[in-house]
């Protein structure tokens, strides 16, 4: 999966976007040339283009364990997140809806957006590594909680949360549970018959597919109750209303499928290994070379984190608080990419929500970095991180 873009360049941003497969990029192409018309027409070009939806749709029910009629494609995460919480919340009498307080902007917005149909938003605490406290389940999911979504894997600091414990206890309770998978598909492929999650949602981009496209998973008991968020051409099984893109929902169930499979590079040592072992070492390795700085402090779960994701604070030589968005442009002149914080917030100038519900001092709440890797490294790109980062935190001292 070698791209010539990269290899002079350190992409290290996997958790903003990553690098669509060379395969996927010709997937698409390919349709697009020549199955370009609308899968809805009833003519043989319809037909046939109906047809490559249908086999995507498939595709990814096989792959992620799914029945077709529970996969339903939207333009990525952010609408898949609006269209679970506020189409679960529609038939319901409203109630109490709980998020993390780490949760991605577009979960807090769609969230926000249930206050004005007499809903009431209550926050779950995390702790100092970013997990939701699990000592508050009983009271949270007490009445009059009716709906709560937790995030999976949490972008900015990388934790896992424990969806399945929190699953069951909402499934005794009756309680509708979403859950934003956006970063998990880079790291395993989940079995979506054995989650006890009802909705689920993901977008293509950040496990090397095209951008625009996504999906959200429901359970066929809860789309019973479901109410799409307006009306059109009925698509989507009359869930969501628009021509689909087909050449991209192709992109994404090729993407999908290619999930751990074997990357051919003769240059590394790691050749023989699936993506996700592959990239699991890489990160390993590059942790370890970072642990040994002075004035870096890892963030997130030092165990039950992404596998791709390392995430810090930097301070200076006097142990002073440096500004992750200074570091990440002056990697940048190095031609490394990383970010500070969630891409989808990096035009507003603010301390990180995310680091501050999770007791950092508000001073270092500024001084996050972020590395997310992929598949698409190579041995020398790790190796040559650390000397560039150190070289950046000493030019800023």
């Amino acid at each position: 999966m070698k791209n010539n873009l990269y290899h002079q360049n350190i992409y290290l941003d996997g958790s903003a976007t990553s690098p669509p497969r060379k395969e996927v990029i010709q997937r698409i192409n390919e349709i697009d040339i020549n199955y370009w018309a609308n899968p809805s027409s009833l003519h043989s070009y319809g037909i046939k283009a109906a047809e490559i939806l249908e086999r995507s749709r498939k595709s990814i029910g096989q792959s992620l364990g799914a029945e077709c009629n529970e996969i339903f494609f939207t333009s990525g995460a952010t609408e898949s997140i609006h269209l679970a919480i506020q189409g679960a919340a529609k038939k319901i009498k409203p109630g109490r809806i709980v998020i993390s307080n780490v949760e991605h902007p577009s979960v807090q917005s769609a969230a926000k957006m249930l206050i004005k149909e007499g809903w009431q938003i209550e926050y779950w605490p995390v702790d100092l590594y970013g997990q939701v406290q699990m000592s508050r389940l009983d009271d949270l999911l007490s009445y009059p909680t009716k709906i709560v979504s937790i995030v999976w894997g949490q972008s900015e600091v990388g934790s896992i949360q424990p969806i399945e414990d929190i699953g069951r206890e909402c499934k005794t309770r009756g309680i509708i549970f979403h859950t934003d998978a956006t970063q998990i598909l880079s790291q395993f492929k989940f079995q979506w018959n054995a989650l006890p999650v009802d909705l689920l949602s993901a977008s293509s981009h950040k496990f090397c597919g095209p951008k625009g496209v996504g999906f959200l998973l429901v359970k066929a008991d809860t789309y019973k109750s479901f109410t799409p968020l307006y009306g059109g051409g009925g698509q989507e099984n009359g869930l969501r209303s628009g021509t689909q893109p087909v050449s991209l929902i192709a992109g994404m169930a090729l993407a999908i499928e290619l999930l751990n499979s074997p990357l051919i590079d003769n240059d590394s040592p790691l050749n023989c290994l699936g993506e996700y072992k592959k990239v699991e070492e890489y990160t390993f390795r590059l942790r370890n070379r970072l642990k040994n700085f002075d004035n870096l402090e890892f963030t997130g779960h030092p165990k039950l984190r992404l596998a791709n994701h390392i995430s810090m604070l930097v301070g200076n030589k006097n142990n002073e608080p440096l500004s992750g968005r200074t570091i990440v442009r002056e990697l940048s002149k190095n031609g490394i990419y990383a970010s500070s914080e969630t891409a989808c917030k990096s035009g507003i100038i603010s301390y990180s929500e995310t680091l501050k519900a999770m007791g950092i001092p508000l001073d270092w709440c500024k001084s996050g970095l972020r590395f997310s890797l992929g598949p698409w490294l190579s041995d020398g790109d790790i190796e040559s991180v650390p000397d560039i980062l150190q070289e950046c935190i000493t030019s800023l001292n």
